[in-house]
């Protein structure tokens, strides 16, 4: 009997040389890992019923749904501290008990929603992201709005017509949005322009719009625009901004709020 740590260890290279590749060969995997054709004929078939791919001729094509799941866990694992520094401050210093606010489905909303968790913050959350619905539903003292309709699992979220539907019918003190982008003249951007949609009905439809963005955003232009400092109140940054892109975004009308 095969030792369970060298199958693990084979399935684990298998699944990474598929994300990065798409498709693996036998021959290849062979060479790779030094095992037999019979050996990694085993492995792909116990791969396959675990969902992460698809057997065909000669070797393997990534599953769908395991590309995607890569890419949402290799956002929520970049810059953690710094997301961590941007959605504590929010919740010790702007949300307040009782409060009403809308969150999107970025990343350090996530992390937000979990700050507001750990806290017990009793508020209502309007949302149309399916992760942060997920985490403050475990909240006694949260009450849960989810914008549903067609769920895109590249994002995570929400965004037709159904989720701008139920967002036309709510209200917020706060909307709080992580673009992908800040231009230092202010532009806000974002990569795909299918949430963006929803977001600008987010902000519509709050009194407040604040973005939260680490500093690894600021500076980034994406294609699609989302709006600009005159759409927003503020950015709250980390700490790791530079002086002069900080400068920047003031001089281009954006107030800008370092957690600390």
């Amino acid at each position: 009997m095969q030792n369970s740590n060298k199958v693990n260890k084979r399935h684990e290279e298998i699944r990474n040389l598929l994300l990065s590749n798409g498709t693996v060969t036998l021959q290849e995997l062979c060479s790779k890992l030094n095992c037999s054709q019979a050996t990694i004929r085993n492995d792909l078939a116990a791969l396959e019923k675990q969902g992460v791919l698809k057997r065909m001729y000669g070797g393997a094509v990534a599953n769908e749904n395991t590309v995607r799941n890569s890419r949402i866990n290799k956002r929520l694992n970049e810059n953690i501290e710094e997301k961590e520094q941007i959605a504590d401050y929010v919740a010790k210093n702007l949300i307040q008990p009782n409060m009403i606010i809308t969150l999107d489905s970025g990343t350090t909303t996530m992390a937000l929603a979990q700050k507001i968790l750990d806290y017990k913050i009793p508020c209502t959350v309007v949302t149309n992201s399916f992760n942060v619905a997920t985490i403050v539903s475990k909240s006694e003292v949260v009450k849960l709005y989810l914008a549903g309709g067609f769920y895109d699992s590249d994002h995570g979220s929400f965004h037709d017509e159904t989720s701008d539907y139920i967002l036309k019918k709510y209200q917020s003190e706060i909307c709080f949005i992580s673009p992908n982008g800040i231009s230092c003249n202010g532009l806000i951007t974002n990569s795909g322009s299918s949430e963006n949609p929803i977001k600008k009905r987010m902000m519509e439809h709050a009194n407040k719009t604040i973005l939260l963005a680490d500093h690894t955003k600021i500076g980034i232009s994406e294609l699609n625009i989302l709006g600009d400092s005159r759409n927003v109140d503020c950015l709250i940054t980390d700490n790791k901004i530079k002086k002069e892109q900080a400068t920047q975004l003031k001089k281009a009308g954006l107030k800008v709020i370092l957690a600390s």
